[in-house]
């Protein structure tokens, strides 16, 4: 993975990435002023739609000053993800909506603080078309933790074709 930070359009904002050699992002930063930030997960979503490339002024910076921001950014995440991990025990059958598609697989709302991510590959292989869209209902089996995103891990999900 390649850390960037680049500078936003407006006064004292500032973009920062987590992106693969193809320019895709996986975590984003956008920090305004000194206590105002949007992330790539829980609760904001913000996370570029397009490849990422570097523009004048910007610069590349090492994984461990992205983590360092990443953590101040999401700390507010971190008190409720310990209490979501509690309720949702691995082993554990959930069902939610699906929110969105990111890099690392489906996005999946359980409640309004709770969201899960899923491979879409082999979901896609067995699903028809028409139900791979937001608002259908998914289920699936709690296999573990994305402490990074605070997001649950599912597999064995199924998608039921129900609109919630």
């Amino acid at each position: 993975m390649k850390y960037i930070q680049a500078r936003g359009i407006e006064e004292d904002e500032w973009y920062y990435f987590e992106i693969d050699e193809k320019g895709t992002a996986y975590r984003q930063i956008v920090v305004t002023g000194e206590n105002s930030c949007q992330i790539s997960t829980t609760p904001d979503f913000m996370l570029s739609d397009q490849e990422v490339t570097m523009y004048d002024g910007d610069v590349e910076i090492d994984a461990e000053a992205f983590e360092s921001i990443w953590r101040q950014a999401t700390e507010p995440n971190r008190a409720p993800w310990k209490i979501t991990k509690q309720q949702y025990a691995p082993g554990n059958r959930v069902s939610g909506a699906i929110a969105m598609f990111y890099p690392q697989g489906i996005i999946i709302r359980i409640n309004e603080q709770t969201y899960a991510v899923t491979d879409d590959e082999e979901l896609r292989k067995r699903t028809p078309w028409n139900f791979l869209y937001p608002d259908y209902r998914i289920e699936g089996t709690v296999t573990g933790y994305d402490e990074k995103n605070f997001w649950l891990v599912l597999e064995d999900c199924v998608i039921s074709g129900e609109k919630i």
